[in-house]
């Protein structure tokens, strides 16, 4: 089948090409016309005018065989993309065929319209010239033969068209719903690796309501402190532990959290800790140390 719509084409293709040849010849041929005695006896003016309209009717004529190149062109790409949607099995390559279907069909719509007006302008021109009106006449065969075939498939065509708008639909679906996945997939890692800590003397984190004595020492003296029930995100630093290494920890202190100390180490030169295992160290969400200088 596909090989029947490729010589239907071709053929109209090549009696195009020959009808090219032919029409340039009688042009040339009718650029050194023999004066006749008519044309002796017509006026100058007269003359100019046939000499514009003869102008006019061969550039009107140019423009109509270039736009039947261009159907042939738009007719044989269209077939051949109507093939190769059929047998090609990958979703993204078929999207992409069935889109080419598309801009060739609103290309091929608009061919057929440049190429209807152009007929009407040709005919509005030519005169009673026997050999000129054959000549339009054989245009208007092959737009007709062109417009015959593209009938042929225009069912197939508008079914193509709504799959492809279906495959589009489905594939912006898709990507939203990957987009959706991947920021919630992006959001979930953010806040697994999202921690908090704060380093501050110990009256203010009792006044903050971050840490609370439990039960008494010796004389009632030297309870233990540990971390409040009800903490609030906003009382402490926020940091992401995946590029988080260290701490501006001072050289005395104690971590009221369940946070190994032994997972520290100075560093020297400045008041810092670095965090020698942050998966072991950080096993809970709050950091909380008491700042003891």
């Amino acid at each position: 089948m596909k090989r029947i719509h490729i010589v239907k084409v071709s053929g109209i293709l090549v009696i195009l090409c020959f009808f090219c040849s032919v029409f340039i010849t009688s042009c040339s041929d009718k650029d050194k016309p023999e004066p006749l005695e008519e044309d002796k006896a017509k006026s100058k003016e007269q003359l100019l005018e046939d000499f514009a309209q003869m102008k006019e009717l061969v550039a009107e004529k140019d423009r109509l065989m270039t736009e039947l190149l261009h159907t042939t062109q738009y007719i044989t790409e269209l077939f051949t993309a109507l093939e190769q949607v059929k047998i090609t099995e990958s979703g993204d390559q078929k999207a992409d065929i069935l889109a080419k279907i598309k801009q060739l069909s609103l290309s091929l719509e608009e061919s057929k319209s440049n190429l209807k007006k152009s007929t009407k302008r040709l005919n509005s021109l030519h005169n009673q010239n026997s050999e000129l009106s054959n000549q339009v006449g054989t245009l208007e065969k092959l737009i007709t033969d062109m417009q015959d075939q593209i009938g042929s498939k225009e069912s197939e065509i508008s079914a193509l068209k709504q799959e492809t708008q279906q495959l589009q639909n489905d594939r912006d679906s898709y990507k939203s719903t990957a987009e959706n996945e991947a920021l919630e997939k992006n959001r979930i890692e953010n806040e697994k690796n999202t921690f908090y800590y704060i380093i501050e003397k110990t009256n203010d984190l009792e006044t903050k309501g971050i840490i609370e004595e439990e039960g008494t020492g010796f004389l009632g003296i030297g309870g233990t402190y540990v971390p409040s029930k009800n903490l609030n995100e906003q009382d402490f630093i926020r940091v992401d532990i995946r590029s988080t290494r260290s701490l501006p920890i001072p050289d005395k202190f104690q971590i009221i959290s369940s946070h190994n100390p032994k997972l520290l180490e100075k560093n020297s030169g400045n008041n810092s800790m670095s965090i020698t295992d942050p998966i072991r160290f950080w096993t809970s969400k709050f950091l909380i140390i008491i700042d003891k200088r």
